[in-house]
């Protein structure tokens, strides 16, 4: 018996594989694999991962568990499962972070990195919220931030507030008022990202407005989850340490969300 872990989303994908015993005899990688976004490139993909995980071994059964980003819209899941060449069961990204993070533990994660999600587990339940995208939500991530950025100078730019130096700095970047709506109208949630690192590193007075929005909704996504006697928080993710809040205890991941694919397939194992 083998057992195959995968974890996928917007920047790549990774997969191992791991012998009865549990041991690592491979691993594997290959691009972008949101199935939801891109369903053809994120199969072409996570098989490439997997073909190279498996590559020289010779395999009789297989259980195999892939955490993808997407997994949870629509029938993206069951078209993906359809196109692979063996048996896999197809979860939220998130399902495998809390189980990598957590293990079988009870507590909260808190996701941040382009995106944002949140997720408690309490008796063996995962229980999420969030993630629903920068278009509805990924309230205080990377690309939520880098908007914010957008907006403010926006604003300023009409006058509503004052122009601050990084606000001028972002507009002059953006060559101007038809510059920045131009940006807005072709930008992904990747392209809003790349501005978090300046206005999570600046003292400017809007760079801290933004950064206290951030923190408030992040704050009250976590204390939604919070039972009435408080869990651990664990912050994971690109930004997660960056923006990880003093109210509750926090406590280290144990693992990757690939070690959570890997430990789900492992379940039941004889």
């Amino acid at each position: 018996m083998h057992f195959l872990g995968l974890d996928g989303g917007g920047s790549g994908c990774r997969a191992v594989l791991a012998d009865k015993t549990g041991r690592i005899i491979g691993r594997g990688s290959a691009g972008p694999a949101n199935i939801a976004s891109d369903l053809a490139s994120a199969t072409h993909n996570i098989r490439t991962a997997c073909d190279e995980a498996m590559a020289g071994v010779e395999i009789a059964d297989m259980r195999a568990v892939l955490g993808l980003a997407g997994a949870n819209l629509g029938d993206a899941a069951e078209a993906l499962a359809a196109q692979l060449p063996f048996q896999a069961r197809v979860v939220q990204d998130v399902t495998t972070s809390v189980r990598g993070a957590l293990g079988t533990g009870d507590g909260i994660v808190a996701a941040i990195g382009t995106g944002s999600v949140f997720a408690r587990q309490m008796g063996g339940v995962i229980h999420s919220i969030g993630g629903w995208g920068l278009r509805l939500g990924d309230e205080g991530s990377g690309a939520w931030i880098g908007r914010a950025l957008g907006m403010a100078a926006a604003r300023a730019s009409d006058g509503f507030c004052e122009i601050t130096p990084l606000l001028r700095d972002a507009l002059s970047e953006w060559d101007g008022r038809a510059g920045l709506i131009a940006f807005s109208l072709r930008a992904t949630a990747a392209d809003w990202a790349a501005y978090a690192p300046r206005v999570l590193n600046s003292d400017d007075t809007a760079a801290y407005e933004i950064r206290d929005q951030a923190e408030a909704e992040i704050r009250a996504a976590i204390t939604l989850l919070q039972p009435e006697s408080p869990l651990p928080v664990t912050w994971i993710g690109g930004l997660g340490k960056l923006l990880a809040l003093p109210d509750w205890p926090a406590q280290e991941p144990l693992g990757t969300s690939l070690d959570g694919a890997l430990a789900m397939a492992m379940e039941g194992r004889t």
